[in-house]
């Protein structure tokens, strides 16, 4: 799968903090969708480590 994402710097601070979910990011996505959401999930999931 081949995808791009692109997200602010705080936004994806905020992300991977768990401050919002991932399906709120803003971000700029070209590509496979359900890479991107897998990408997305899986960053959110670091506030959890």
């Amino acid at each position: 799968a081949v995808a791009q994402v692109a997200l602010d710097g705080v936004e994806f601070c905020r992300l991977v903090a768990g401050r919002i979910p991932p399906v709120e990011a803003a971000a700029g996505q070209e590509g496979d969708r359900e890479a991107i959401r897998d990408v997305l999930f899986a960053s959110a999931s670091l506030s959890r480590l």
